[in-house]
């Protein structure tokens, strides 16, 4: 039995003694006291995780209000707010005499920058489910995308676009429902935001966005049949 225990801390002595001299050759090597094998400390962790369609989809946010100077004696809008301060829905009511045209605004937000892979946004404006105008507004958000664009002229530029409801309808509704719907396009890691152009570029991944919905109410005097 002494015999058997003299060969045991022999044996323990020499795994220890050959930790240790590893320790010594690679600082970034050191024995694991849990049990007594040996680790790496020198590995690789990423600052920040990848970016990701989820990131598209949460970051980007897309405003939709009544757009400004529209407001009248007879349009006005009311808007509701989440707790974290972005806008669930608007609601427009326009009484007679109804306007000629009634513009609403969207406009893009981002709450992140996009700098190792820019995103390419597409965005339509909808009446009910059908387009407003075949054309659509396009942007790159990329590094400063948390920003609005500044002009040629030094001036800002808000990632925004505005769209007449009424366009196209025979006769006026009792309501309406307007939205924004956007593609956006994750482009691959390493590429040149300057060079990307938003009214073409796509990648092979791809997230829609939504805006909140904008309800328009019209109300018509009682004299109106």
């Amino acid at each position: 039995m002494r015999k058997f225990l003299v060969i045991a801390m022999v044996f323990s002595l020499a795994v220890v003694g050959c930790g240790g001299r590893d320790a010594e050759k690679d600082p970034s090597i050191a024995a694991d006291p849990r049990a007594g094998e040996l680790i790496s400390t020198d590995m690789a962790i990423p600052a920040t995780p990848p970016i990701d369609l989820g990131d598209v989809d949460s970051g980007i946010t897309i405003r939709g209000e009544l757009a400004a100077g529209a407001a009248s004696a007879t349009v006005s809008a009311e808007y509701l707010d989440t707790q974290r301060g972005n806008l669930s829905m608007a609601t427009i009511t326009v009484e007679e005499p109804f306007p000629e045209r009634l513009p609403v605004s969207f406009t893009l937000y981002s709450q992140r920058p996009f700098i190792e892979r820019p995103v390419v946004v597409r965005v339509h404006a909808f009446r009910d489910d059908q387009k407003i105008t075949e054309e659509s507004a396009a942007w790159v958000m990329g590094k400063d995308a948390r920003v609005d664009p500044v002009g040629s002229d030094g001036q800002e530029r808000p990632r925004q676009f505005s769209v007449d409801v009424l366009a196209g309808l025979d006769e006026i509704p009792e309501t309406l429902l307007v939205h924004a719907r956007a593609d956006a396009w994750l482009m691959e890691e390493g590429t040149t935001e300057e060079l990307l152009d938003p009214k073409t570029a796509q990648s092979g991944e791809r997230v829609t966005l939504m805006s909140n919905p904008v309800r328009i109410n019209f109300k018509k005097s009682e004299q109106t049949p």
